[in-house]
């Protein structure tokens, strides 16, 4: 016994590998030596440079059996279980009858998950040495786990029947039971978080996913449903991040695609998304998930027909798809062809009565039909079958507001966040329903999260470094951009007063503020106060400090008041110059006696709410046409312009032609002596000059009218005529006959 094995004998590893790497340096090509530095630093956990030393044995001797015995023992610890094997069958070679290493195989083989073949390395062990202890116990326990991993897959079979059949907690309970015999189970993992997924409980859903993609990480199935679900939670970047993984592993195969497609939308990265949608599609034109990602792309761009003809295919390669009968849905609803949306969700409906997307388009489309009571109803059917879907909580809400039932949407709103926290349009519609209630900083605080949704602003709207999020801006230049439509415009730019910044607990206002506005608002903007200088177009602009939203101000600034000082805009003189000219031309020089009252009676078509705010049935408005000694003016520019014709011969002069811009409008408002208008941008305007306005509201108004009242906070001249009955402009228009007949403006 030398003296390096006196010292192992004795269990002074540390002492006993400097002695040998003493006798490794003088003589490197001492066999043994190297072998049991290997021992010695094994038995210190320095395992790495075991392997090393091991190996050097292993050069000098590759079949050396002592080097390759403790070689396999450190790839183990390692981790390198393959190289442990194949270490393992080198060492089996040099000794064909060793019992304890074929138990070393075996285990090792164990770990692996390869059973078979462990069990035949504990056999041949029992056939060498009858009654080895530990093949005995080793093949007991292998032989205890395949039993359970049997039932394990037998109960996985009898989840999937219950999945099959939409017994969806039955499903789940199998598969727990199966994971409980075979924790590493990854198929019964998957499908526990299908289960987990359609009874609607998405965080545990999430984890099964993950767990099962550790499981089996080279499974691209189980990272397309990780990105599936992350997505429909709301987490767009991790959502991304997950399918980007499975299109790496599996670019043919059609679905990472698809999944990348849906993660970029939520994204805002439009581009993107439709080519994902489309590479999916050309790897497999029935792709259902692709065709609905596709048109929701088309949809959020407004390219309305192209999401039709992307949908209709879809139905016409399956007539029988819920999915593409909804996608089509979608596209008509968003086209305001709600009758027809509906016919489509019935279809869906009548094939899978508990589709959770094809109820939520057919609340939504009765909803927009003033079908309140049907739409309550769907979403309370469906909230029976799916109690968790955050979707259809905010869709209840949505209808009971309009109904007008606020403290009830409001509930519908915040138990939508319950179920899903990070919901956007939960957000908002919570944030409008304070608004619409007169709880200002609530309301501007929640809807502060519209700016969450990537469709909504240009990229360079949203550079974070430059985000004003009410830091310390004195001195500095502000650029206000605009969003959303005109009338918001108009309504907000009131905030670039400074005024309004006094007193709200920031440190100062900014020394210029660059207001980006479109083209036919900039001459009346550019007469509002507190705006400096315009941006004017769709350029990127630059030399500014910081940026916010428009109609963020009253959040950054914490208004919790409306500042209603009017007006606050006015035309510019030359265009008052010419409109004045030609109301006199028209009088010919004769006094008029009577009323001048404008007229507008329909907003932008494509506004989601324009069924509601606009009159479209013009007979509506007949009791205005009887009332004496009012002239009527036609402020309605757009397609619905050309409804003058339908008015009866010589009651209302048309000025459509004359209006190009909203200067132009501005200062044919100043010769009125009154306006009658939709919610519309030209009631924001003669609001903003100080005009007497009288707007006719829908039964459910947008939030700025809020509730009961008919006078608005944000324009002293403002009168709010309310339908009292969904749909109908009877009363309203009554009222306001009435009045002009008695004289009152």
């Amino acid at each position: 016994m030398n003296d390096g094995q006196k010292l192992m004998l004795d269990g002074q590893w540390a002492a006993a590998a400097a002695h040998y790497q003493q006798v490794t340096a003088v003589a490197p090509g001492e066999l043994s030596a190297w072998a049991d530095l290997g021992v010695a630093l094994l038995q210190l956990g320095r395992t790495d440079n075991a392997v090393a030393a091991f190996n050097q044995a292993l050069a000098l001797d590759d079949g050396y059996a002592p080097a390759l015995i403790n070689l396999g023992v450190a790839l183990r610890r390692l981790g390198r279980l393959d190289e442990a094997a194949d270490t393992y069958r080198r060492a089996g070679v040099a000794l064909p009858g060793n019992a304890e290493l074929q138990v070393n195989l075996g285990n090792v083989l164990a770990d692996l998950d390869r059973l078979p073949e462990a069990a035949a390395a504990y056999r041949q062990a029992l056939a060498s040495q009858p009654g080895l202890a530990a093949a005995q116990r080793e093949l007991e326990r292998l032989m205890d786990v395949a039993r359970a991993r049997d039932a394990a897959m037998a109960l996985n079979g009898t989840g999937n029947a219950h999945f099959g059949a939409q017994r969806w907690q039955a499903a789940a309970d199998d598969y727990g039971q199966a994971l409980a015999l075979w924790p590493g189970y990854a198929d019964a993992q998957g499908n526990l978080g299908n289960a987990l997924r359609a009874l609607g409980r998405v965080d545990d859903a999430i984890a099964a996913y993950r767990r099962a993609a550790d499981l089996q990480p080279d499974e691209v199935g189980h990272w397309c449903n990780l990105s599936m679900i992350l997505q429909a939670d709301g987490q767009a970047e991790s959502a991304a991040a997950a399918a980007r993984r499975a299109v790496a592993m599996a670019p043919v195969l059609p679905l990472a695609h698809a999944c990348l497609g849906m993660s970029l939308r939520d994204l805002g990265q439009a581009d993107a998304a439709v080519e994902a949608c489309r590479q999916a599609l050309a790897l497999d034109p029935d792709l259902i998930e692709a065709r609905v990602t596709l048109v929701g792309v088309l949809l959020d761009e407004k390219r309305w027909v192209e999401a039709e003809e992307v949908a209709r295919e879809a139905v016409a390669r399956n007539p029988s798809s819920v999915e593409g009968l909804v996608s089509l849905a979608g596209a008509l609803h968003a086209q305001d062809r709600a009758e027809e949306a509906m016919e489509l969700c019935h279809r869906a409906l009548a094939l899978r009565p508990d589709h959770e997307t094809a109820a939520l388009q057919l609340a939504g489309a009765l909803h927009r039909l003033n079908r309140e009571e049907e739409a309550k109803a769907v979403c309370i059917r469906s909230l029976g079958d799916s109690p968790r879907n955050a979707e259809t909580h905010n869709m209840l809400g949505v209808v009971l507001l309009g109904q007008g039932r606020t403290a009830e949407a409001a509930a519908a709103f915040q138990e939508a966040l319950v179920h899903k926290p990070a919901f956007i349009a939960a957000h908002v519609n919570l944030g409008m329903t304070h608004l619409l209630e007169g709880r200002w900083r609530q309301g501007w605080a929640e809807y502060e999260w519209r700016l969450k949704d990537g469709h909504q602003l240009k990229p360079w709207e949203v550079l974070p470094d430059r985000a004003w999020r009410g830091q310390d801006i004195t001195g500095r230049t502000l650029m206000v951009h605009g969003e959303q439509g005109m009338g918001d415009l108009i309504q907000f730019c009131r905030f670039a007063d400074r005024r309004w910044w006094d007193g709200v607990g920031r440190s100062g206002p900014p020394a210029y503020i660059l207001m980006r506005v479109p083209t036919p608002l900039a001459r009346v903007i550019s007469s509002v106060p507190g705006v400096d200088g315009m941006l004017v177009g769709d350029a990127a602009p630059d030399g500014f400090d910081f940026h916010a939203p428009l109609l963020s101000l009253p959040h950054l600034l914490a208004m919790d008041t409306v500042p209603a000082v009017c007006p606050y805009m006015e035309p510019p003189s030359d265009a008052l110059a010419g409109w004045r000219n030609l109301f006199a031309a028209e009088q010919g020089g004769a006094p008029f006696t009577g009323l001048r009252v404008g007229l507008v009676w329909a907003g932008n078509p494509e506004h989601k709410g324009d069924r509601q705010r606009s009159v479209h049935d013009l007979a509506a408005l007949g009791p205005l046409w009887s009332v004496p000694g009012v002239r009527w003016y036609s402020l309605q520019v757009g397609g619905r312009a050309g409804d003058v014709h339908r008015f009866p011969p010589g009651k209302v002069t048309d000025l459509s032609g004359r209006l190009g811009d909203y200067a132009e409008t501005a200062a044919a408002i100043m010769q009125l002596d009154l306006v009658v208008a939709v919610d519309t941008s030209v009631a924001h305007l003669a609001g903003a000059l100080g005009k007497p306005v009288w707007i006719l509201l829908p039964t459910a108004p947008d939030w700025r009218w809020l509730r009961h009242r008919q006078d608005s906070p944000w324009y002293p001249s403002a009168r709010l005529f309310r339908q009292t009955r969904a749909g109908d402009w009877g009363d309203p228009v009554a009222a306001i006959a009435a009045d002009l007949a008695r004289g009152i403006v």
